[in-house]
């Protein structure tokens, strides 16, 4: 069987796909909201984040958990789906939600130090009514990776 160009490049892309960390998946709430999030807990998992994505499922979205709390920044890099941000402090209390615009480079930051961002499709926080105050349910544990 002769292979083409075409399905070399495929082979090759499923291949590194495949070796590639996953996610783990976690079910949290927010202000009583169900939502299945991806965990990105690792250096890695956290910089590629939702980058390269068509689409988020609905009430689906992205965790981000950092080791310590800090000052968080996130861009848009090769993003194109549009998302909101929720920074979340180590008790669970969303401290502010930000809009991020797909492709956009401009750091949105949180509004003091925590460990924990929530991405979700935009308008999904305004939708169901979660704001600065609400609490998140079912954070996974803080650890050092």
């Amino acid at each position: 069987m002769l292979l083409t160009e075409k399905r070399v490049r495929q082979i090759i892309s499923e291949e590194i796909d495949r070796s590639l960390p996953r996610c783990k998946m976690s079910n949290i709430s927010v202000d009583g909201v169900p939502a299945t999030v991806e965990i990105a807990d690792t250096p890695f998992l956290r910089k590629l984040g939702l980058m390269h994505r068509r689409s988020i499922p609905e009430s689906s979205g992205m965790l981000f958990i950092f080791p310590y709390d800090t000052t968080l920044g996130f861009w848009m890099r090769n993003t194109g789906v549009p998302l909101s941000i929720a920074y979340i402090s180590s008790d669970g209390t969303v401290v502010n939600i930000e809009d991020l615009h797909p492709y956009d480079e401009n750091s949105k930051l949180s509004r003091g130090e925590v460990p924990y961002a929530l991405e979700m499709n935009q308008g999904w926080f305004d939708k169901n009514g979660i704001s600065s105050g609400c609490k998140v349910k079912g954070l996974p544990s803080l650890s050092i990776n």
